[in-house]
This record gives structure tokens, sequence and C-alpha cells, in this order.
């Protein structure tokens, strides 16, 4: 006997129930809207990412334009011809101040030495090697050269006089602080990468480091730098000129977890306010409820002692308690009554007891006969629901599927013998045309490849009677549907099932209602196979007749831990819940007689319970969301009882 009390027991039981149900809801919102987060947090940071990109890209693009069309002024072809005066550098200043440009321009001629620029004190200063370019656009990236001061961006392109072979140099340089200042910090990190590299330079808070960005970033969404994890994404590829660059923006884990721990602590506080006053109550109500029992316990105990049978039970209240403490004293009143009556009685007693011994183990022999007999009427009923359903969809594909194949192998004959007419017609204008018609028909006959579409011709003849012919295997083989060994365990895709039972649906649903699929388990399932298509026919079926007219049928395949889960819904009328409560039950239909036996959902229900699964029913009759989904779980791979 256990120590702890009725009233102790209840209550300890209700409490673990509330916490199972609050740790329960806690995960499954972890997990959950962790999901959501993450991949919200991925998409904003890649649209954070590409924005970044843009920008910078839009930047550079302004220059290389404007770079493009300056070259083309007759100020700049005048370097070419050494034709120099002082209004080039007015222009490249002009250029500077009217398009607000973050770097300087300058102006080489043919032999590298610097004519005119904007930047002051460098008139001496030759064409760096990295400048020196033959394309007619060039971007540069991140480098440094002697007469400018911190690194920079630079846009190349040449000035020619084709006619004179002769050339000059323009620049525009872009500070590469500028582009430190764009990708500077706000609530997000930036890394920039060139693409045909691995080395980028990392934009931090209060830090600007360099680090390696591997192809894996744009797979990976978990980037790692030093102890610490982040959340991140990459840019689509921004190509100027021959110039390649990414943009990647991240952030750390721990922030974006932040909201998600916010709302489970939210939960386990609210669990908290309600689950204590529950467990309050549930005290008090079983102690309401144990006090009566404890009291008849106590009488019981004090009459085994005295065996005085005139102790009554104090009784009060009307609830069921009552009325058994009321029998109770009862009981004790007749069986004290008894006592007093003589041998003749108790040897009656004795009498009676033993016959009543011998009808119960003659009640339960007659009750075991029946329970087999019942048994066996359930399994022979199962057989011809199953033979019934089963003769219904042959004949139903049957129909569907003849008359097209009958079209089809009546027209093949007379398909073969046309093709030979215009074989033989074009021989024949091949023999009784003149010389020029003879070459345009040649002429055609090799534009349309004549000889292979003749050639082909009976290949596709050929290929339209095998494919008739296994049209009509598969009519045939329908007819093994029923026949699966119901005892064989098979390693099985439960879409391709799915789908073959649609199949031999189809002539009930089609031009009216639409399959809708989502399949997403797409593993191999370990189950019997006949019976779990038994199961797919019953409620498919069932699905189709509930819609009158016109509906969809939504059918869904998920792989939750080790289970398959399939959901079948349908927008028909639905069930009330005095209905839905007993569709499981054997026997039980809503159809007129005749036209159901009231065993196909109750048998599906024993098979999933074979299977070690679930078979649930959701249905709603409200204008808005009307109609009823069944839910089936059942085990990736079935363990078999010992």
């Amino acid at each position: 006997m256990s120590r702890f009390s009725l009233s102790v027991r209840l209550t300890l039981f209700f409490s673990l129930i509330v916490l199972l149900v609050t740790v329960t809801l806690s995960s499954v919102v972890f997990y959950k809207f962790g999901e959501k987060i993450n991949e919200q947090i991925s998409r904003n940071l890649t649209d954070i990412a590409d924005h970044k990109a843009a920008e910078i890209s839009n930047v550079l693009l302004f220059e290389r334009t404007n770079l493009l069309s300056w070259r083309a002024s007759s100020v700049m072809l005048d370097v070419v011809v050494d034709d120099l005066d002082k209004r080039i550098n007015t222009e490249l200043k002009n250029l500077k101040k009217y398009y607000p440009l973050a770097g300087d321009l300058y102006v080489f001629n043919e032999a590298g030495e610097l004519i005119a620029s904007t930047q002051q004190g460098v008139l001496k200063t030759k064409l760096p090697d990295a400048w020196k370019t033959q394309k007619d656009y060039q971007l540069v990236f991140k480098h440094d050269v002697p007469f400018i001061k911190g690194s920079v961006l630079a846009h190349l392109t040449t000035l020619n006089l084709p006619q004179l072979k002769r050339q000059g140099y323009l620049v525009i340089t872009h500070p590469w602080d500028d582009i430190t200042q764009l990708l500077a910090p706000t609530d997000s990190n930036f890394a920039l990468r060139k693409n045909s590299e691995t080395s980028a330079e990392l934009f931090m808070k209060n830090s600007v480091q360099d680090i390696t960005l591997n192809d894996d970033f744009t797979q990976n969404p978990l980037w790692f730098f030093g102890d610490e994890s982040y959340l991140g994404s990459i840019s689509k590829p921004i190509t100027i000129g021959d110039f390649n660059f990414q943009i990647a923006a991240f952030m750390p884990e721990k922030l974006a977890q932040k909201p998600l721990l916010e709302l489970v602590k939210n939960l386990l506080i609210a669990a908290a306010f309600v689950g204590i006053p529950m467990i309050f109550v549930v005290s008090l109500l079983s102690r309401h409820f144990v006090t009566p029992i404890k009291e008849l316990t106590e009488t019981i105990h004090e009459i085994e002692k005295s065996n005085d049978l005139s102790i009554q039970v104090q009784v009060s209240g009307r609830d069921e308690v009552a009325d058994l403490g009321n029998a109770f004293n009862r009981m004790t009143h007749q069986i004290g009554e008894l006592f007093h009556k003589n041998a003749i009685v108790e040897k009656e007693l004795e009498n009676l007891n033993a016959n009543l011994e011998n009808q119960v183990i003659e009640r339960t022999t007659q009750l075991q006969d029946t329970l087999q007999k019942l048994k066996s009427a359930q399994a022979q009923l199962v057989q011809s629901e199953k033979m019934v359903s089963l003769g219904q969809l042959v004949a139903g594909i049957a129909h569907e599927i003849n008359n097209p194949i009958g079209a089809i192998y009546a027209n093949m004959p007379p398909l073969a013998e046309y093709i030979d007419d215009i074989k033989t017609t074009v021989e024949i204008a091949e023999n009784n045309l003149d010389e020029a018609g003879l070459k345009n028909l040649n002429e055609h006959k090799e534009q349309i490849d004549y000889a292979f579409v003749v050639s082909d011709l009976e290949h596709l003849l050929g290929s339209q009677k095998q494919a008739a012919d296994r049209i009509r295997n598969i009519v045939l083989s329908l007819r093994n549907f029923s026949s699966l060994d119901q005892d064989d365990v098979k390693t099985v895709l439960l879409e391709e099932d799915i789908d073959s039972t649609l199949q031999m649906l189809l002539h009930n649903y089609k031009n009216r209602i639409v399959i809708e699929k989502d399949y997403a388990l797409n593993e191999q399932v370990e189950c019997y196979a006949g019976e779990m298509n038994q199961v797919f026919m019953n409620i498919l079926a069932n699905a189709i007749q509930a819609i009158p007219d016109t509906g969809t049928i939504f059918i869904s395949t998920a792989k939750v831990d080790n289970n398959a889960l399939i959901c079948i819904s349908d927008t028909g009328t639905g069930m009330p819940d005095e209905i839905k409560a007993k569709i499981f039950d054997p026997f039980f239909t809503t159809k007129d007689v005749g036209e159901g036996t009231g065993l196909g959902l109750s048998i599906s229900y024993g098979i999933i319970e074979k299977h070690q699964g679930t078979l649930t029913v959701e249905s709603d009759q409200s204008p808005e969301n009307h109609g009823t989904r069944f839910i089936i779980s059942i085990p990736l791979k079935l363990v078999k009882d010992a």
C-alpha cells in the first residue's frame, strides 16, 4: 500500500500533468518559433547584404559612367595630341566639384607622365604600375599608390586616337575609407569579399579585421568568429567591368535568440500563474471527495475488530459517495439478519453460492464462444468490405480505361496504312517530277529529315502499341490490389501507395475535385503494405463522398521525430461532434442501407493500432472552415510484438 493518501496522490498526479504540459508547450514553442525566427533573420540579412552591395555598386557605377563619358570630351583628346593648356586642370576641378566625387581625377600622357590632377603637389608623378591598362575600362580593387594617403579603388580608361596610334590615361580614385563608412556596422555587421579571392575585410563594432570567407558561407547560415557564433547571409554577386564582389551581413546568434528566450520565459510565468491555483483547487476537491471514503474505511475497520454489524456509517449529502454509504449500511443490516437464521439457511446459501459459481463458469464459456464467433464474423465482414470496394474500383477503372485503349488499338492499323500511302505518294512524286521540282522536293526532304521521319514513324507506332499493352496490364494488375499479403511487412514509399489509390479512385472524383499534395516525407516506411492501402482507400473514398459537388482534397506527408505523418483533409460538409465520436465504432454508418457496412473506418483504426500508430479525426461544419481532416501517424520502422 502506498504511504501517501489518495488526496495527496491525486494532487501530485495533476501537478505532474500541469508540469508536463508546460514543458511540452515550451519545447514546441522554442523549436517552432526558433525555426521561424532564424528563417526571418536569414531573409532580413540577405536583404541587408543585397542593399549594401547595391549601395556600393551604385556609387562605383556612377563613377564608371562619368569616367567613360568624360574621356570623349575635347579637353581629354587634347592630351593625346599634346595640345595642352590651362583649361584641363580647370575642367578636372569643375568635374570633381560638380559631381561631388569622393576621390580625385588624374590625367597621364602616353609616356605615363602626370599632366593634370585635382590633387595638389603631385605634378611630377609617374603612372603607377597598378594603373597601367590597355582596356577600355578597368576597376582596380583596394590598393595603395605612393602619392595618395590611404588605400583607394581606381577606375581606369585609356584616351585614344587610333589614327595617330597615341594614347593617354584618365583615372578616377575612390578612397577606401569611404567604402569603410558605407559598411560601418549599425544593427548588423558586414564583410566585403572579392569573388576571385577568399580573403575579405570584416567590419564589426569598433574593429576592422581580415578574415577568410569560403564558399561554405553561402551554404551554412551559422558562422563563427572567435568564440562567438553568428547568423549570416551573403548577397548576390555584383559585377563592375572585370571586378566582382559580394557583401556578407551577420549578427550574433545570442541576439537573434533573445526574443525566443523571452517568449519561453513568459510562457513559464503564465503556466506558474495558472498551474499553482489549479493545484490548490485540485487539492481541496480531492480532500472533499476522499473524506467520506476515508470515514467509510474506518467504519469497516471498526466492524472487523468488534464483529458488531449494528455499527452504521454516518452519511451526509446526496452524491454517489452518500449512496455508497447507504448501500453499505443496508448490506450490514441484511448480513446481521442472516446471521440470526438457522443452519438450514446457511446451507441454502452454500448451495446458492455453488450454483452461482457454476452459472458464472457456464456464462464465461458462453461469452468466450460468442467472442470467438464475433471475431470470425468481423474477419468475414472485413474481407467482404474489402472485396466489395475492390470490385467497384476495378469496374470503374476498367470502364474509364478500356474506351481510350480500344480507340488506340482501332486507330493503329489505319494509321500504318496512311503512312504507307504517304510514302508511296512521295515515291510517285519523285519519279514524275521534272529536274527542278525534284530538286525542290529533295531540298524539302532534307530540311525535314524525311528519311529519319519515315523510319521513326515505325518506331513510334511500336511504342504506341507497347504503351497500350502496358495500360492493359495495369488494368489487369488492379485485381492484385486486394490480394496483397496482409501478414508480410514491406518497406514502401507511402506516397506511391497514396498515388496508386488516387488513380484507382479517379473515376469517382475527376472533373469535380482538385487533389493538392505536399509530400515532404519521401522516405521508406516499414509497414503492412496491403493493410495501409486499405486505410488510404477507406479514408480517401469517404473524403470523395463527403464533397457533394466540387471541392478540394489536401494530402500531405511529413517526418516527425521517427514517425511518418499523413494528413488527408477535404472541403466537404464536415460532421457534428456526436457523429465524430462514433465514426470508429464497428457497424456505425451514416450511409443508406446497402451503401456501406460501417466497418471501413473501424478496420482502418485497428490497422493503425496494429502499426503502433494513431488515427485521429478533426471536423468542422462552420461556413468558414467546413470539412474533415484525418491524421495518421505510424513509426518509420515497425516493431513486431514478441
